[in-house]
């Protein structure tokens, strides 16, 4: 059986992602964490990327009942409403084009609001600036969405 990247919710300290990617990658799980306080100091994208894994990477088995992580309850809550919500979500748009043109439009706009900063067109608080290749790169993004989004699917 292939191995699978989860959260381990029995040496979880806030949500297991750590703790799975240390299992995966069979390094202790410490530091992975430390890896994530370090990107955390760049521009916030270990808080970002933690989030992320935590929001996707599956739970491997719930923590036994008295063996529960420090606040892995919590989390596991909060996981369960963010799926429910994205089930209502994926009920109310099925068509997978319109959301790739949707996300794909949002990130063109975002990523032209950014490059117009670094131009210096437009002027945001200091804890909004990116460097130049953030902007850049969610354009490119975007517009492949779209690009993507506009080709026929293939049968």
């Amino acid at each position: 059986m292939p191995r699978r990247l989860t959260r381990d919710a029995k040496r979880a300290v806030f949500g297991g992602v750590a703790a799975g990617f240390g299992e995966y990658l069979d390094v202790d799980p410490v530091l992975v964490r430390l890896g994530f306080v370090l990107l955390a100091f760049v521009h916030g994208l270990g808080v970002l990327f933690y989030v992320a894994c935590w929001l996707v990477m599956p739970l491997r088995d719930a923590a036994t009942p008295g063996e529960a992580p420090l606040a892995g309850a919590g989390f596991q809550a909060v996981r369960e409403t963010g799926e429910r919500l994205a089930a209502e979500v994926r009920q109310a748009a099925p068509d997978a084009t319109a959301a790739q043109l949707a996300i794909g439009s949002l990130l063109v706009l975002l990523g032209a609001l950014l490059l117009a900063h670094n131009l210096d067109w437009l002027h945001w608080p200091h804890w909004m600036r990116f460097e130049t290749l953030w902007p850049l790169l969610l354009v490119a993004l975007g517009i492949g969405l779209i690009l993507r989004s506009r080709k026929p699917a293939a049968a």
